[in-house]
């Protein structure tokens, strides 16, 4: 699978996995026959911690960004805390996310948060922060919102002065989805409209219909603030994707 596949597979993938066999004309009844499981999804995300459903449908679209660059670096990346979130609530429905892996990217993407706080594991996690930052603006030719993934300038000279820096991955031969042209190379003839993620239009929300809106009929109770908090960098809790 190359560049263009992987991201077409994960722009289209819709969380459907997470919802129970017979469970599903109930959600579509609730949110609407235009992507369900993904408005679902972010609507239980958004009212565990505090969110609009609207800013959790905007992380989970920038966590299948995540996803996609933690499967084409060639260093293990990290997530923001932001992201980390959406991670664990997707890991937790194990099955799901094992279905994911399987039949989506199609192949195994390992959270490996860090155990016990040290300051040279810290210290790796922040470079692999930052250098995801940085693949992710080359890949998107965007500066990714800093409501989800921090404000880094603060963060990029104190990693550089301690020489820390990310872990290499170990893969065998060259090529498939580890070339150097950037994502949105691919997509350059294509309209705005339909691949916003490429041009911030819309701030990146492609969903589905509707998708930056609130779902269900009590999201005016969802409660917390539309930023959903500091997005902030992962300084170590948060751990590295394969």
């Amino acid at each position: 699978m190359d560049k263009k596949e992987l991201w077409l597979q994960l722009r289209t993938y819709y969380f459907d996995h997470v919802v129970q066999p017979g469970l599903f004309e109930r959600i579509a009844a609730k949110f609407g026959n235009a992507n369900p499981s993904y408005h679902a999804f972010a609507h239980k995300i958004a009212r565990k911690h505090g969110w609009k459903t609207s800013f959790a449908l905007r992380a989970l679209n920038e966590y299948k960004k995540f996803i996609f660059l933690g499967l084409i670096s060639d260093f293990h990346v990290t997530p923001s805390k932001i992201i980390d979130v959406i991670w664990h609530e997707h890991i937790l429905f194990s099955k799901a996310y094992r279905e994911f892996c399987e039949q989506v990217i199609q192949q195994p993407f390992d959270h490996f948060p860090e155990l016990v706080p040290m300051e040279d594991q810290t210290g790796r996690f922040s470079a692999q922060y930052l250098d995801t930052i940085a693949l992710y603006k080359k890949e998107f030719d965007l500066d990714p919102p800093v409501d989800i993934w921090g404000d880094t300038k603060f963060d990029q000279e104190q990693v550089k002065k301690n020489g820390y820096a990310s872990k290499k991955k170990e893969y065998a031969g060259e090529g498939g989805i580890y070339d150097s042209t950037p994502l949105y190379n691919h997509f350059e003839a294509e309209p705005a409209s339909i691949y916003p993620e490429f041009t911030g239009f819309g701030e990146g929300d492609f969903g589905g219909g509707g998708a930056s809106g609130d779902f269900g009929s009590d999201s005016s109770s969802d409660g917390g603030s539309d930023s959903g908090g500091d997005g902030g960098g992962c300084s170590g809790g948060c751990g590295g994707g394969d």
